[in-house]
């Protein structure tokens, strides 16, 4: 009976080694696990960003797991308070009009209104020049900006409002660049069109990016369409990023973060697949973009599938734990060595001894 009992948990020690380096390999659940929304909306909380946490939270809040915690809703309920308080939006006008930056649609409007009619445009030239008498550092990439806006204000003037587009644009890029947003490869592609324009007067080399920053503008609103300019490289993953927002909408940004990139760098391959497939990989994660990358739009929907199937197995997923548990920190090299040694060990004592 011992023997039986010796036996059975050998064979059951192989099967367990086995199944965990098969389903490890082959499915890589222990890499598909669901993002929790609430640490990172409650981090930007603490920064005072509360529309970024309502957006993230907001992002979340649609997928069941999410709407089964009890903290989610009650959270996103407390940041809706606070951001159509009184005292909150009083805030963010004034910090757009005095900064010409705001993470909140009431400070983008009066900062680019301001910039939009002439004043901005002539406070940062005030500002530069002042900085350039003192022999202080100069802000080149303001200085840019606000020569094309005054470019385009008379544009503007002369051609009824034809070129509006890269007003508004030109006041948007300066809140990014006030707000750090405005990466590399753009700062050194304004400087150069800005000396452009100063002798040509015209606006039609810079159009292009006027033109996208529109597009992303409409999609997503001025505060991610910033912030996805700030996620490119140059000016094929501007137009790339323009796209993505046009089947994305206003879920981009998240989508694109959570992602890290991989939305826009595979997009070929993402847009082949059904919207609601992509959304469902990105509760896992970039892991979740990755298995979906790796197997496909049918496998990752079959192994999302046996997740949920399998964690109803034994007393409320708990064998399910292990098996994560196991496949998550077991190495390849101690699971084969599992197996090498209980098979032999299985075999009479004769033949282990002969073997030796």
């Amino acid at each position: 009976m011992l023997k039986l009992f010796y036996k059975l948990s050998l064979l059951c020690l192989i099967l367990l080694s086995a199944t965990v380096l098969y389903q490890k390999h082959t499915y890589a659940y222990h890499t598909l696990v669901h993002v929790d929304p609430l640490p990172h909306t409650k981090i930007l909380m603490t920064e005072d960003k509360y529309a970024d946490a309502q957006e993230y939270l907001s992002y979340f809040i649609q997928f069941d797991y999410v709407q089964q915690m009890p903290e989610a809703q009650p959270l996103l309920d407390k940041i809706k308070e606070k951001r159509t308080s009184l005292s909150y939006r009083s805030t963010k006008i004034a910090e757009g009009i005095s900064t010409g930056t705001s993470d909140e649609l009431s400070g983008q409007i009066s900062a680019i209104g301001s910039d939009f009619f002439l004043i901005g445009d002539l406070r940062d030239l005030a500002i530069e020049g002042e900085h350039y008498y003192h022999n202080e550092k100069v802000d080149s990439v303001l200085v840019s900006l606000s020569t094309i806006g005054l470019v385009a204000t008379v544009s503007t003037f002369f051609t009824f409002g034809g070129s509006s587009v890269a007003k508004s644009g030109v006041s948007a890029l300066k809140m990014g660049h006030k707000s750090n947003l405005i990466p590399a490869w753009l700062s050194l592609h304004v400087v150069k069109e800005a000396k452009s324009i100063r002798k040509t007067k015209k606006l039609s080399s810079i159009k292009p990016l006027f033109k996208s920053l529109d597009t992303l503008r409409k999609e997503v609103g001025l505060k991610d369409a910033l912030k996805l300019l700030s996620r490119t490289n140059n000016m094929k993953e501007l137009q790339g990023m323009t796209k993505l927002s046009k089947r994305y909408g206003k879920e981009s940004l998240t989508l694109v973060d959570i992602s890290k990139k991989k939305l826009l760098t595979h997009a070929d391959t993402f847009n082949q697949y059904n919207k609601s497939t992509v959304k469902a990989a990105s509760t896992y994660g970039v892991h979740g973009f990755g298995q979906l990358l790796k197997g496909g739009e049918k496998h990752f929907i079959k192994t999302t599938k046996r997740m949920k199937a399998y964690a109803k197995v034994g007393y409320k997923g708990e064998v399910w734990k292990v098996l994560l548990w196991l496949m998550k920190h077991l190495n390849d090299t101690i699971l084969i060595l599992i197996l090498s040694l209980t098979s032999l060990l299985l075999l009479p004592f004769k033949s282990v001894k002969r073997f030796f």
